[in-house]
């Protein structure tokens, strides 16, 4: 959207959850469009559904799909609901490089500190659950706060171990948090919000009970987006486990990757994550051209990998001391 005959200046900030919540439930409208809107039309007192439309690179399909006019709408509980303008929205997903949240329903504390996001495959090999343990534990000398998303396999061990270590974690949920999945953690993120930490999530309350895909994916994007680094510990060529490297890079955060030394399958895309660029075949079919870009000038496509606890703590010292 452009700015022509821009009156956004004019317009101080109005819009409330439950506006952004309205919007982003229209037909094709996602936080990015919506948020150009807010830019255009910060005062939702002075919704002009024409200028807006106007002002955008597609006129004709903005007009179809804008409200004439804004609804009367139920205020939303600021107590598990919170938007990107409100001073505890986390700062890190503000600083997010593309497709940032706008509306978030959480449980539990929004002090978050420093975090790393641990992440890897369900079907979980024993070293890497030892190595998942290990590196939580690291985290912990620095108290950094562990981000995963609740799943079976790497990212259970991950906030299994937080708990252990009396870390914060925060678990980033596909689904609602009126809806635990797997329901077999459903303990594990009850013992979460009991030990201060956090869960989180794009969908309201009362969403259905079987998310998209899409979800899962787009969940990926904010486990990268919340953390000053991302680990890999495990993950296959074609495994949801590689969308979230995608979004570290898109994000240009640190993608961390362990690398095992070995050629079994579970850790086929750990093994890609630390070759350099230019010899990894088919690479157009795994990295966009942008994310090709950015890793371009790396010597490999990960900014670090590790093989042990030694070179993990170095690791973070590179990271959080610089």
């Amino acid at each position: 959207m452009s700015n022509l005959f821009d009156r956004s200046l004019q317009q101080e900030f109005t819009w409330q959850s439950k506006h952004i919540k309205f919007f982003l439930n229209l037909k094709g409208f996602g936080p990015a469009t919506v948020e150009k809107i807010i830019d255009i039309n910060p005062d939702i007192n002075q919704w002009d559904k024409e200028y807006v439309a106007g002002q955008s690179s597609n006129y004709e399909k903005f007009i179809k799909s804008l409200p004439d006019e804004i609804p009367h709408l139920a205020d939303l509980d600021d107590e598990i609901v919170i938007n990107f303008k409100d001073t505890r929205f986390p700062k890190q997903f503000l600083d997010m490089k593309k497709d940032r949240p706008l509306l978030i329903w959480y449980k539990g504390s929004l002090e978050l500190g420093d975090c790393i996001a641990v992440v890897g495959s369900r079907n979980i090999v024993p070293e890497t659950k030892n190595i998942t343990t290990d590196i939580v534990k690291l985290a912990g000398e620095r108290n950094l706060s562990i981000v995963s998303g609740l799943a079976k396999g790497v990212d259970e061990a991950a906030h299994i171990a937080a708990l252990e270590n009396n870390l914060k974690t925060i678990a980033i949920l596909p689904s609602s948090i009126d809806n635990i999945l797997p329901t077999s953690n459903k303990n594990l993120a009850f013992e979460i919000v009991e030990n201060g930490g956090l869960l989180m999530s794009e969908y309201e309350i009362g969403s259905p009970k079987n998310p998209e895909r899409s979800n899962y994916i787009r969940r990926n994007r904010l486990q990268a987006g919340l953390s000053e680094a991302t680990i890999i510990a495990q993950s296959s060529i074609d495994g949801g486990t590689m969308t979230t490297a995608k979004h570290t890079i898109d994000n240009e955060r640190y993608l961390v990757v362990y690398n095992s030394h070995t050629d079994v399958v579970e850790y086929s895309g750990n093994f890609l994550l630390c070759q350099p660029l230019k010899e990894v075949k088919n690479i157009d079919s795994i990295l966009s051209k942008q994310q090709q870009k950015l890793v371009q000038n790396k010597e490999k496509i990960a900014d670090f990998e590790f093989d042990n606890n030694n070179s993990f703590k170095d690791i973070l010292g590179t990271i959080f001391d610089a």
